[in-house]
């Protein structure tokens, strides 16, 4: 059982991937503050962030910038309606998923990241 972070702007996508991963077994927090995460993050402490870094009409690296100050070694997948294409930091998440109506390759790439022996070995 994985304690999976979720973030997004819009409360109806945050709903739906807390409750598809939790019906994966996973303990899921979900919250659409950024100002927020840095809190969140040391009292839940997550294995997993799955974040949407497209917020109010532009990217907010500086929002991953948080999330790796506060967690370094914490896994990140990006989940976002828009790929940043070439963007270097794209280099220090460990995942891109573009947003659909169908979590199947979301849940493939949770699974993928949650079984890595670096961070099995600390659940």
């Amino acid at each position: 059982m994985a304690k999976i972070l979720i973030f997004d702007e819009y409360p109806s996508i945050r709903n739906l991937l807390a409750e598809e991963l939790a019906g994966e077994g996973n303990v899921v927090l979900s919250i659409g503050q950024p100002e927020f995460m840095g809190e969140k993050i040391a009292a839940f402490n997550p294995d997993l962030a799955i974040l949407d870094i497209f917020i109010r009409g532009k990217f907010r690296w500086d929002f991953l910038e948080e999330v790796r100050k506060q967690d370094p070694p914490l896994p990140v997948i990006i989940y976002s309606g828009y790929y940043p294409r070439g963007d270097p930091h794209l280099n220090q998440v460990d995942g891109f998923i573009l947003k659909s109506c169908v979590l199947d390759e979301l849940k493939q790439r949770v699974s993928y990241v949650l079984r890595r022996p670096d961070l099995a070995a600390s659940m």
